[in-house]
């Protein structure tokens, strides 16, 4: 004996399972991507910022050029960022062969269809992400002076 009450109520239950099951799991989807495309592009802008500015030859300089570097990069990457004191760091900053410098950059990012009048300024419904690279002047830097330890 068949039961016709029942027809068709799989179909239903499939659809509305796979809705309720989809939407949470392609969010989350979109957020990892939105947060690996910072991390990847404020870790290429540290590497692009730390080059800039072992080249340039003196600190004023070199904090432009990193700046500017930093906003390269991750304008290509689509990544919001804003300066937030100087990019660069470092004890006398004495461009000397073996003198080291630390970039540092920091952003927030902006979860997947958030409002950006939700976030105003300073973004609550984001996750922030860090990227900080150390380098170091060689001897062939071309820089200054060698030191006794080229």
């Amino acid at each position: 004996m068949s039961r016709p009450a029942d027809r068709g109520s799989a179909l239903v239950e499939f659809v509305w399972l796979a809705v309720l099951l989809m939407v949470p799991l392609v969010y989350v989807v979109l957020t990892a991507v939105s947060i690996q495309r910072s991390a990847f592009g404020l870790t290429e802008a540290t590497r692009d910022a730390g080059r800039a500015y072992a080249t340039a030859g003196s600190d004023r300089l070199g904090e432009r050029r990193a700046e500017a570097a930093v906003r390269l990069a991750l304008r290509d990457q689509g990544v919001d960022w804003r300066p937030s004191g100087r990019v660069v760091s470092c004890g006398p900053c004495a461009y000397r062969p073996g003198s080291t410098f630390t970039v540092s950059l920091h952003t927030r990012v902006r979860l997947p269809f958030v409002p950006r009048w939700m976030c105003g300024k300073t973004c609550a419904a984001g996750i922030p992400v860090t990227a900080r690279h150390t380098e170091a002047l060689s001897c062939y830097s071309g820089t200054g002076e060698a030191d006794a330890s080229c």
